[in-house]
């Protein structure tokens, strides 16, 4: 089988290119495509790296905007039957090409990464495809700033939670910072989220550096199936967990065996538009239990009050709790 790089093979790692600057892309079509072939990966990392200068940005984005904008017959949905509307197609290509290329002489220290934001609404769940082949899932209400370099690959855990695929590349470490911690890892799977004045980590995969963003010194290695949580300015020692396949959460029902309600609360914040508030902080003890369906927190909350006495009131902005 000949692996050499072709002209084919560039042209499709421009439109790779294009459409992750473009926003979220296939993920399945964009890991079959650099897995067909080797040097695939390689080239798009090369082009990606070169394509991260603001002007570069622009001008593929102006290219973009120019071709959505071109009438388009209906009958010319069949490229394959219609030559010129096969070449506008690899007009567009060489001319996205022309635009990385313009930027390869760039000395590799003056190429900068951009950040990019993803974000989801409450109770939407959304995976992302990262340019270096990590993919990240997000929970409702949640937001990731991304920022790929050559040398380096930085994620800031803006909001929420974030389960994380981190494709391993030995030259490049991922770190996400989420709140007052901090991961590092080189290629791993692992869960990060914000709950409350918590951070709270769960690898399913490799090995994760857990610590405070301000003292590297209270860094701990969480392992596979193992957890972790930052409060009062440390990691905690990790604990094993029963660990599954996928998150609940994917699936919209959260399972837990004794839990807190202060770190109930938010998880069910990012499922609905409303706030839940307490009247009484001292509610916020009470250990809680069970299968919960996190589209319906309303329900979930007032099932719990009946057995943990309390009650709760709904109102159009919030659900509001308190003692009977």
């Amino acid at each position: 089988m000949n692996h050499k790089i072709t002209e084919q093979d560039e042209e499709d790692a421009a439109l790779w290119v294009s459409r992750h600057l473009g926003g979220p892309v296939d993920v399945m079509a964009f890991a079959q495509w650099m897995g067909d072939k080797p040097g695939r990966r390689e080239l798009f990392d090369a082009m990606w790296r070169n394509c991260m200068d603001d002007s570069v940005t622009a001008s593929l984005q102006e290219h973009s905007s120019r071709q959505d904008d071109t009438p388009v017959a209906a009958n010319d949905m069949a490229p394959a039957a219609h030559p010129a509307r096969g070449l506008m197609m690899l007009g567009a290509v060489a001319a996205v090409l022309m635009v990385v290329a313009a930027f390869v002489w760039l000395p590799m220290s003056q190429v900068q990464a951009t950040s990019e934001r993803y974000q989801t609404a409450a109770g939407e769940v959304r995976e992302v495809a990262l340019a270096d082949g990590s993919t990240v899932l997000l929970n409702g209400a949640s937001a990731i700033d991304v920022q790929l370099g050559n040398d380096s690959r930085h994620v800031t855990l803006a909001a929420g939670e974030a389960l994380f695929d981190v494709a391993h590349d030995a030259d490049r470490p991922f770190t996400v910072a989420a709140g007052a911690g901090k991961v590092t890892v080189l290629g791993t799977r692992f869960d990060l989220a914000l709950n409350g004045d918590t951070v709270e980590l769960e690898v399913s995969r490799g090995l994760v550096r857990f610590a405070a963003s301000e003292d590297e010194d209270t860094a701990v290695l969480v392992r596979r199936a193992q957890r972790s949580m930052l409060a009062n300015g440390a990691p905690t020692a990790p604990v094993s967990y029963a660990m599954r396949g996928e998150p609940d959460w994917r699936s919209g029902w959260l399972e837990v065996a004794d839990m807190p309600l202060a770190q109930l609360i938010p998880r069910l914040e990012r499922w609905t538009a409303k706030t839940i508030e307490l009247e009484d902080p001292a509610l916020l003890d009470r250990r809680v239990a069970g299968r919960f369906l996190l589209s319906e927190p309303g329900a979930v909350l007032s099932g719990l009050g009946a057995m943990h006495d309390f009650r709760v009131r709904e109102t159009e902005a919030s659900f509001v709790i308190d003692r009977p």
